[in-house]
């Protein structure tokens, strides 16, 4: 059950691929070339920096469907395999996972759950918002999500944001006491180009790298084609994951099925 507990844990962060991915294989890492940055030049107030994050053109986006890479190392575990997402605002985010061209995992996430499908072991999990808040203290599962998708600053109400710069970028940080943030802002573009959450109690924090900023088409929404996740927590231990989107589409109408088939076994996840 360990397992489904680290998937659950990383289902939030696209990578649910852990327990059918141990396959023993080496993945060979494909390394973005290095970016040219605009560093920031003095301090803003925190209020400005809001400001400007909340003014993502990406409000404009409906819908993406888009293909990508993964690339996964954690400890004893290398591995690669290929994902289709599709992701509807406010609704839901749909992934298939395939290895060997063949879909192993099938992921759906909505404002009130998170089921899970192996394929490979023909069973299913399936999680209610609650418990991810009981057990994970996710506040706002598919909000966080779609953040971490869109490279948009999720700022949850109750945190006290201090600012700064630092590593020539921005710095957006602050805490409740439960969990924290800490984000890092490119100059003038004000793009997100750091995030990371933590939960100091428990152990937790996740920490997301955006580069290679695109145009997509028909909008003025830049979109980060490469990220790079590192994850930590008592449940897994410690996880790196490099996402490479091949194909971004958006706005265009797409369906997805979540069938599960009756001989499927139900397991708990707890």
């Amino acid at each position: 059950m360990k397992t489904f507990r680290y998937s659950i844990l990383l289902g939030f962060v696209l990578l649910l691929t852990y327990f059918v991915l141990g396959g023993g294989f080496i993945c060979q890492r494909r390394m973005p070339k290095e970016e040219r940055i605009t560093p920031a030049t003095q301090v803003l107030p925190a209020d400005i920096l809001v400001k400007r994050l909340q003014e993502s053109s990406s409000a404009r986006l409906r819908t993406i469907a888009a293909s990508a890479r993964l690339s996964i190392e954690g400890d004893n575990l290398a591995a690669e395999a290929s994902a289709s997402l599709i992701w509807i605002r406010d609704s839901a985010l749909w992934v298939s996972v395939k290895k060997y061209g063949v879909e192993v995992l099938r992921v759906l996430f909505t404002r009130d759950s998170l089921l899970l499908l192996n394929r490979l072991e023909k069973t299913f999990v399936a999680i209610g918002q609650a418990d991810l808040y009981k057990h994970y203290a996710l506040l706002e599962g598919l909000p966080l999500v779609q953040g971490l998708l869109l490279a948009e600053a999720w700022l949850p109400d109750g945190i006290d944001l201090q600012a700064s710069t630092q590593d020539s970028l921005h710095r957006l940080s602050g805490t409740n006491g439960l969990f924290g943030i800490d984000y890092r802002i490119e100059e003038g573009s004000f793009w997100l180009r750091y995030s990371s959450f933590f939960q100091p109690a428990e152990g937790r924090w996740l920490k997301q790298m955006y580069t290679h900023f695109r145009q997509l088409p028909r909008t003025k929404v830049f979109f980060p084609h490469f990220r790079r996740l590192e994850v930590l927590s008592p449940e897994s231990g410690y996880l790196r994951a490099e996402i490479d989107f091949t194909q971004v589409e958006v706005n265009v109408d797409k369906t997805f099925r979540f069938d599960i088939p009756e001989h499927y076994q139900r397991l708990s996840w707890h």
